[in-house]
């Protein structure tokens, strides 16, 4: 899906160019990552994505229909990532590290007026995934949000970055594994939602790391929130 992947790199060039649900197995404070993450307070400890989850499972971790948010469908089908899209936008090669990816888009209400996207990237370390999260959630930080609850290792919220409008990006590191969730359409100011379709995502790869089958959904998420 050449068109999808060009979006997704067309968004991070915006934020590089301007501008963690996970802790330790051990039960460790998931605050206290090695790599200095964006998080102002401890949230509950779970695993990491430390394994080397194969291509399927990182298809499956991606929200399908149904899964994702209220008025969002699959546009298309879920696809297999190439390297070069999970680097920095201004780079044609594939990251450090990098070992394979996924990716998905979503129309709202069956128009691609609006459009959302979710990525998945695994690396070989934790160090080369937090290199490329770096890049990723570029430097705009008068845009910037901590998730509250925090969300994996390291995790943000960027609200219309560059000269974006309605446009609310996600990032988050967990373990070895990068996450990045993009929605536009009367979200600038509401970054709920782009929260629950992170959180959901990585909580359906820590099931599928457990041997479980992905089942936590993003409206799941946003009821939590709530509540």
């Amino acid at each position: 899906m050449p068109r999808v992947r060009l979006a997704l790199a067309g968004a991070l060039a915006g934020i590089a160019a301007l501008t963690a649900c996970s802790s330790s197995s051990d039960g460790a404070d998931s605050g206290s990552s090695p790599k200095g993450g964006d998080k102002l307070a401890a949230a509950p400890a779970a695993k990491p994505i430390t394994k080397a989850l194969t291509q399927a499972q990182l298809t499956q971790a991606l929200p399908g229909d149904g899964e994702m948010l209220p008025g969002w469908a699959l546009h298309g089908d879920k696809d297999v990532t190439e390297g070069q899209y999970c680097n920095s936008s201004d780079k044609e090669s594939a990251p450090a590290g990098w070992v394979r990816g996924g990716d998905s888009s979503y129309e709202y209400n069956g128009s691609t007026n609006n459009m959302a996207y979710v990525g998945i990237c695994l690396f070989d370390s934790e160090e080369n995934a937090h290199a490329i999260y770096t890049e990723w959630k570029g430097t705009e930080t008068n845009k910037q949000q901590v998730p509250k609850p925090a969300v994996g290792d390291e995790s943000i919220l960027v609200i219309n970055p560059g000269a974006s409008e309605d446009t609310v990006y996600g990032y988050v590191r967990s373990g070895k594994v990068n996450i990045r969730v993009r929605i536009e359409g009367g979200t600038g100011d509401d970054p709920s939602g782009a929260q629950a379709t992170m959180t959901a995502t990585l909580k359906r790869l820590q099931q599928l790391q457990d041997n479980k089958a992905a089942t936590v959904t993003a409206p799941d998420e946003q009821v939590t929130a709530t509540n």
